[in-house]
């Protein structure tokens, strides 16, 4: 899958200034689900029904002092009316007693919808002030998601020695975040080959496909990896 949910974070920055732009690309390669806000939603409507559209109900902006913290800014039924095939919701731990309490009965009341409305759910896990132990951290915010009835979760890469358990220790299809865009491509593409090896579901990229110089080649690629196909060819984005 391929998010530009970012868009509501950071503006239109990053290779995102145009939209319909990035999602023709990442259609064109191939992506299995593109996962977006509701807005971008409605207008590049066209292009993403050529694949599968999981909307964002989660947001805040870069113009907030704790932009990790998310509140809902749209709701499975508005999704389910759109046409969306799934939703996702993001789920920071770690941030406070209070902040944690709320964002998990949030989470509760989605998956409730969700559950009624027979559409799938993808939590994005995150766990702020990971400390010492950030992969045992991904884990545990991970099966958390997956008891309160996630279909899907979405995780930062726990590190190499984690992903094993990862792959295990969650009773629910696992896809792995792309993550800031640091290091080469070819370092991402050794990581995401490495995760899919232990048996993860796949991939949720955002920066690494739409920030680069050929947002559909960078799909492909990644395309190519998570189902086991024929090496697309290099990029380098």
């Amino acid at each position: 899958m391929i998010a530009v949910d970012h868009s509501l974070t950071t503006g239109a920055a990053g290779g995102l200034s145009d939209m319909a732009a990035v999602l023709r690309s990442v259609v064109r390669g191939g992506a299995d689900g593109v996962v977006a806000h509701r807005g971008s939603a409605c207008r590049q409507m066209p292009v993403q029904r050529e694949t599968a559209l999981v909307m964002h109900l989660s947001g805040s902006t870069a113009l907030s002092a704790n932009p990790e913290l998310k509140i809902r800014v749209c709701n499975p039924e508005t999704a389910a009316a759109l046409g969306a095939d799934a939703v996702s919701v993001h789920v920071t731990l770690g941030a406070g007693s209070t902040e944690d309490r709320a964002t998990l009965a949030d989470l509760a009341a989605v998956a409730r919808s969700c559950d009624a409305l027979g559409l799938p759910l993808l939590a994005m896990t995150y766990a702020s002030g990971a400390g010492s132990t950030p992969g045992r951290s991904v884990l545990h915010a991970a099966r958390v998601v997956a008891e309160l009835g996630a279909d899907i979760v979405k995780t930062a890469h726990p590190g190499d020695e984690y992903l094993a358990e990862l792959a295990a220790g969650v009773p629910i299809p696992v896809v792995v975040a792309g993550g800031r865009p640091d290091g080469s491509w070819d370092d991402f593409v050794s990581a995401a080959k490495n995760a899919m090896g232990v048996g993860l579901a796949g991939l949720c990229v955002g920066r690494h496909v739409f920030g680069s110089a050929d947002p559909a080649a960078a799909t492909a690629q990644l395309k190519s990896i998570v189902h086991g196909e024929v090496a697309a060819a290099a990029v380098r984005p």
